[in-house]
């Protein structure tokens, strides 16, 4: 009893080290896929699962291993501002050659209609197939398309609703690894 509020709020150092380690190995692990190669899931791929699972189990022996709801909330907007910047950054030295070169329109146009039809097709399932509401659903939309931008935008329109939260992390770790699994396969062709 005592001070177990405190205790709700107080970031654990060592099992936030513990599981920042231990994602990083994950994702640095490599993975055979057919013909000889292989993959590696990546540091922010590895974490994410690690985060997912000690997430899940609370606590090791005396260790707490989930994080408190204002720590995750200050850390997850500093990590989405931090990839947002790091994306912008990369992406502006690059968008004048995209720009002159012919080619820019037809990548666009094949965005849009391979992420409409994937939103759309997604959408309908989850909605009419599986009853999903509209909350968690947008969350899912974000998490498939393992894209934070929607994620932030969902948030803000739902007001940082939980179920947002829950859609977006029941698919983005399956999404991110059959990304970066087709990347593999499909560079090495």
């Amino acid at each position: 009893l005592g001070d177990s509020a405190r205790g709700l709020s107080e970031i654990n150092p060592v099992a936030l080290g513990l599981g920042l380690a231990l994602g990083v190995f994950v994702g640095e692990l490599k993975i055979p896929i057919p013909g000889g190669n292989h993959f590696a899931l990546g540091a922010a791929a590895g974490v994410l699962i690690v985060g997912l699972i000690m997430g899940k189990l609370v606590r090791v022996g005396p260790m707490i291993t989930a994080l408190p709801s204002t720590a995750n909330a200050v850390l997850a907007e500093l990590g989405l501002l931090m990839f947002l910047a790091q994306a912008g950054t990369n992406a502006g030295g690059q968008i004048s050659q995209a720009f002159t070169s012919g080619e820019w329109w037809k990548i666009l146009v094949l965005g849009i209609i391979m992420t409409s039809l994937m939103a759309t097709g997604l959408y309908f399932t989850m909605r009419k197939v599986f009853k999903m509401g509209g909350t968690q659903l947008s969350g899912l939309l974000a998490g498939s398309q393992t894209q934070p931008a929607i994620l932030a935008f969902a948030n803000s329109r739902t007001g940082a609703d939980p179920r947002v939260a829950l859609g977006y992390a029941l698919v983005y770790p399956v999404a991110m690894i059959a990304k970066i699994l087709i990347a593999h396969i499909l560079g090495s062709m």
